[in-house]
């Protein structure tokens, strides 16, 4: 996966949502910094991280893997 592809999925559906990224980070428990730089995509995250942030924007992993294949 790559992920630059990655944060931008976050990125959209989370602006699709009308969320900030302090209100993701509120609603996911992950830091804002962290969710800035998985967005930019200068960070891998963990399984927990994209997990929790994936909650949050109603996405699933099948979702994010059919987008970016």
């Amino acid at each position: 996966m790559e992920l630059i592809q990655l944060g931008h999925i976050i990125r959209d559906k989370r602006n699709e949502l009308g969320l900030t990224q302090e209100v993701l980070s509120l609603q996911s428990d992950v830091a804002i910094k962290t969710i800035h730089s998985i967005e930019l995509g200068k960070a891998n995250p963990s399984i927990k991280t994209l997990t929790k942030l994936l909650e949050s924007l109603q996405l699933s992993l099948i979702v994010i893997n059919k987008k970016i294949n």
